[in-house]
C-alpha cells in the first residue's frame, strides 16, 4: 500500500475530538510501540478532575510502522473493555515495609473511546518512559548494592501483579468472553513465534540446525496446548518492558513510582509461561546485548514476586524464553554486534534444548537459576495454578 502520511492521520485524530471533552489544542506523537499511532493530547479545557493531558492511541486495519501487515480493529474493542474491566483490579504496591524501594503497578485508566475513528482516550502518565529505555538508560554501569535491591523490587512488584492479575481474571467471565473472540490477535502472536522459530534456523545454520528437531518438537508442543479452549486462560498477551511504563526520573526511596502496564489489544486465551516467558526474556537480552546486570536482578525479583510454580511449569516458561529469545532478540535492529546476535540465538537453543531435557542443574548453574527458586516441592495452590504442568506432561516433553 501506499507510505502513511502521519499528518493527515494526526488532522484525523484531532478533528474526530473537536466535538468531544477532549479537544485538543495540540497533539504531539509519542515514541514506542508500532501497531498505532500515539499521541499526548494537550486538552482545551481541563477535565472536571483537572486532568490537562490525555493520552490518545488512534489504530488503522495495519500495523503504523509497517502498513503492509494487517491488524483486526477487534483489538481495539479489546483494549477499552480490557481496561474498564481493569478499573476493578486493584494496584498493587510494595510487600513489605521494610523495603528500601516502593513501586505501584496498575493500569492506566481508561477515558473513552471514539469507534467511528477507532481512537482511545487514556491516562496519560506525566514524562512517562517504557522499561526497557529506563533500563538502559539508567542500569547500564551501575552495579551496586543499591541498584540491586531497587531492581529486585522493582521486579518483585511486577511479578506480583501479574500473579494478582492471572488469578483475578480467572473468575472475570466477561473479559474471558471479550479476549477468546480476539483470536486474530492470538494467531499472530502463534505465528511470529513458532514460524519464526523455525525460520531462524535458515538464518543461523551453523548454530541452529542441529536443533531443528527440538524445535518441531516445541511447536507441535505448542499446538496441543492451544488445542482445548478450556484449557486456556486470560492473559496479556504482549508483555514486555516495553509495555510497562515509569516516570523518566531517579528512583529514590522515599518516594513511591508508578508503573502503568499498557496496551491491551492482544489479550487473548493463551497460557500462563506467555507472559513471564516474553518479560524474562527481554530483561535478558539486557544482560546479552548489555551487560546489564540489572535486567537479571529484575528477572530475579519478577520471579520471586509472581510466586510459587510447578518444576514443569518452570521448565515451560523456559521453553517460552528460548523461543523469545531466537524469534525476537535476534531481530532488533541495532541491539549488538553480529556475533551478540549469533550468542543470543545460541543461547536461545540452549535454553530450549535444555528444558526440554529437564536438565534443572545446567538451569541452576547459569543465568536463569532463579527461575526454578520458586519451585514447589508439595504442589501448587489452588486458583492460578490449577492448570499446572505435571511431572509426566513435562517427562518427555511429547
Amino acid at each position: 500500500m501506499a507510505s502513511i502520511n502521519r499528518e493527515e492521520i494526526k488532522a484525523k485524530v484531532l478533528q474526530s475530538l473537536a466535538s468531544t471533552q477532549f479537544a485538543a489544542s495540540s497533539l504531539d506523537a509519542l515514541s514506542g510501540g508500532t501497531g498505532n499511532f500515539i499521541y499526548r493530547a494537550t486538552l482545551t479545557q481541563p477535565l472536571e478532575d483537572g486532568t490537562t493531558e490525555v493520552l490518545v492511541k488512534h489504530s488503522e486495519d495495519y500495523v503504523a510502522n509497517v502498513p503492509s501487515f494487517k491488524l483486526p480493529l477487534y483489538r481495539c474493542l479489546v483494549e477499552k473493555c480490557s481496561l474498564a474491566e481493569l478499573a476493578g483490579y486493584p494496584a498493587v504496591g510494595k510487600a513489605d515495609e521494610s523495603d528500601s524501594y516502593s513501586f505501584t503497578v496498575r493500569t492506566p485508566k481508561h477515558f473513552d473511546v471514539y469507534v467511528e475513528n477507532n481512537c482511545q482516550v487514556q491516562e496519560y502518565l506525566q514524562n512517562g518512559v517504557d522499561l526497557k529505555t529506563y533500563a538502559l538508560k539508567t542500569y547500564t554501569n551501575s552495579n551496586s548494592e543499591a541498584t540491586k535491591q531497587q531492581c529486585l523490587q522493582l521486579g518483585k512488584t511486577l511479578g506480583r501483579w501479574l500473579r494478582g492479575f492471572h488469578e483475578w481474571a480467572g473468575q472475570r467471565d466477561e473479559l474471558r468472553r471479550l479476549v477468546a473472540d480476539n483470536d486474530g490477535m492470538q494467531q499472530i502472536k502463534h505465528m511470529i513465534n513458532f514460524d519464526t522459530l523455525l525460520d531462524r534456523i535458515k538464518q543461523f545454520p551453523s548454530i541452529l540446525s542441529d536443533a531443528e528437531d527440538a524445535f518441531e518438537k516445541v511447536r507441535d508442543m505448542d499446538n496441543e496446548e492451544w488445542d482445548v479452549e478450556d484449557n486456556l486462560h486470560v492473559i496479556h498477551g504482549d508483555f514486555w518492558t516495553g509495555n510497562i511504563l515509569l516516570p523518566d526520573a531517579p528512583i529514590q526511596g522515599a518516594v513511591d513510582v508508578p508503573m502503568f502496564v499498557i496496551d491491551w489489544e492482544m489479550a487473548q486465551l493463551g497460557k500462563y509461561w506467555f507472559d513471564l516467558g516474553q518479560m524474562i526474556a527481554e530483561l535478558y537480552e539486557l544482560k546479552l546485548y548489555k551487560d546489564i546486570s540489572g535486567g537479571l536482578w529484575i528477572v530475579q525479583g519478577f520471579v520471586d514476586g509472581y510466586g510459587a510454580v510447578s518444576e514443569g511449569f518452570a521448565f515451560r516458561t523456559a521453553i517460552q524464553v528460548g523461543v523469545h529469545l531466537i524469534g525476537f532478540g535476534t531481530s532488533v535492529q541495532g541491539w549488538g554486534t553480529p556475533e551478540q546476535v549469533e550468542n543470543v540465538a545460541r543461547t536461545g537453543k540452549d535454553i530450549i534444548v535444555h528444558a526440554l531435557k529437564k536438565d534443572r542443574q545446567w538451569f541452576e548453574e547459569g543465568d536463569l537459576a532463579s527461575l526454578f527458586n520458586t519451585v514447589s516441592k508439595g504442589g501448587l495452590p489452588e486458583g492460578v495454578m490449577t492448570e499446572r504442568l505435571d511431572e509426566d506432561e513435562t517427562s518427555d516433553q511429547k
